[in-house]
């Protein structure tokens, strides 16, 4: 199967889940708090809601958040995590 991950074209087998593929592409920050700071899986049973990405799935027009242990990957899929920085705010902690 072939995906997009942040505009990057990604393989992928089906079956797998997204966060298996995200590691697998060794895409550690899955989403940010509102300060910043890079989220990653935790449980990887959906129970912690810490690998939440955007996804909008063939056929779909807009993004929504899905637990990417939980989700399983489609030929088409398009992923969005939270890599890139917001506006405005910084990698490092305040002094």
């Amino acid at each position: 199967l072939e995906l997009t991950v942040d505009g990057k074209a990604v393989s992928a087998c089906a079956g797998e889940t997204l966060a298996t593929v995200l590691l697998a592409e060794s895409i550690t920050t899955f989403n940010r708090t509102a300060a910043g700071s890079p989220r990653a899986p935790f449980c990887n049973m959906g129970t912690c809601f810490e690998c939440q990405v955007q996804v909008c799935r063939p056929g779909e027009t807009d993004h929504r958040w899905v637990r990417a242990c939980m989700c399983p990957v489609m030929d088409g899929m398009s992923v969005h995590t939270g890599v890139q920085l917001p506006a405005g705010i910084s990698d490092h902690e305040p002094n």
